[in-house]
């Protein structure tokens, strides 16, 4: 795959975009997010919009897992992710970055491209037409739609920033495997259904397979996590468990991918993992015996897939070096305001991150 293809209308259509955002910001104040340059990751909560479903069963002895055999055939195999990050505040919002990251692995060796950071400046003002804006340019969504709260904003931004990496992967990889971070179970909010069937629709049209692997589900089988149904049993192997949830919430979502559990190494962790329903069986099989055979599998997770995890990341030195340019090209004026919390509570505070608006505390 040719990179700039990407590098070109990724870099101009989010560049533009941002640096738009920060205009007319020379009278405003930024407070930066404090961070400590020994912490090599700096999180956030991100947004899950899955729903928490449970489906009934008579019996768990209904569910038989299907033993793998890994099969070695040169197979490319790519993995997508993305990621966002509160860097500061206005006095009338929120700055983050996104991020995010293509890893390859061909002939047994390991390959990157990543885009960003991309820089935004979120206010009440201007959430409605950066949101639109993202929807018409690379969803082709022409109805507008109020943008969300303020604070999930980032995590919007950056499923557009995945969404279009996702695609260019599936237009540009012939014959590989495609691994995505979540699920294919569609839903209004930020995977419209003709989006993702867009997307698989692309991987077939190519001869290639999409995987995607979801770290944390909401899916429920008789009180018991999916991810727990197969702890005990043997690796590698997977579990097909989507007769057991499609008839009970067909009516509700859309499942694009046909859902199962998997573990496909020893080690202590399970996955849900979604593959394209219009593929058979056999096919559907045998893309994951290519994946354990031409990937390295930890802990159950491939490493094409955790690599673009950890390269999409922010350290806590990057935290600090944009904050740094914002500063200097934006003319926003630093303004440090003390944490109410600290100051109160002192070393009992705990530490807190905000989502949705609202405050979490570690202690809770």
């Amino acid at each position: 795959m040719d990179p700039s293809v990407i590098n070109q209308s990724l870099l101009r259509d989010f560049t533009q975009l941002g640096n738009t955002s920060f205009d007319q910001n020379s009278e405003h104040t930024f407070n930066p997010r404090e961070v400590c340059i020994f912490d090599f990751n700096v999180e956030d909560f991100s947004e899950n919009n899955e729903p928490e479903l449970t489906a009934q069963i008579t019996s768990k002895r209904m569910l038989q897992p299907i033993p793998l055999s890994p099969q070695i055939s040169g197979t490319i195999v790519v993995g997508i992710d993305t990621s966002s990050i509160e860097i500061g505040e206005t006095t009338e919002g929120i700055i983050c970055a996104i991020r995010g990251c293509i890893v390859s692995r061909e002939n047994n060796r390991y390959s990157y491209e990543r885009y960003g950071p991309f820089l935004f400046h979120v206010t009440e003002q201007n959430k409605h037409s950066l949101y639109n804006i993202l929807r018409r340019q690379h969803f082709g969504i022409r109805s507008k739609v109020y943008a969300p709260n303020l604070w999930y904003m980032p995590g919007r931004i950056r499923n557009v920033l995945e969404r279009l990496l996702q695609k260019h992967v599936c237009q540009h990889y012939r014959d590989s495997l495609i691994l995505f971070d979540g699920s294919l179970t569609a839903h209004p909010i930020d995977s419209p259904v003709p989006i993702i069937r867009d997307l698989l629709e692309e991987a077939e049209r190519r001869r290639s397979v999409i995987l995607a692997f979801s770290k944390r589900t909401r899916l429920y089988v008789s009180g018991c996590r999916i991810i727990d149904l197969i702890d005990d049993q043997y690796a590698p192997c997977i579990l097909d468990i989507d007769d057991t949830i499609l008839p009970q919430y067909r009516q509700k979502l859309c499942f694009l991918g046909r859902v199962h559990v998997a573990k496909l190494a020893p080690g202590c962790f399970s996955f849900r993992l979604d593959i394209d329903r219009n593929i058979p069986e056999e096919e559907r099989i045998e893309a994951v015996q290519k994946l354990i055979g031409n990937d390295i599998v930890l802990e159950n997770y491939p490493e094409t897939l955790r690599l673009a995890h950890i390269l999409s990341k922010f350290t806590a030195n990057e935290v600090i070096a944009m904050q740094r340019f914002i500063a200097e090209n934006y003319g926003l004026r630093i303004h440090s305001r003390p944490d109410v919390r600290q100051v109160l509570f002192g070393p009992f505070s705990g530490s807190n991150v905000k989502r949705g608006g609202e405050t979490y505390d570690a202690f809770v």
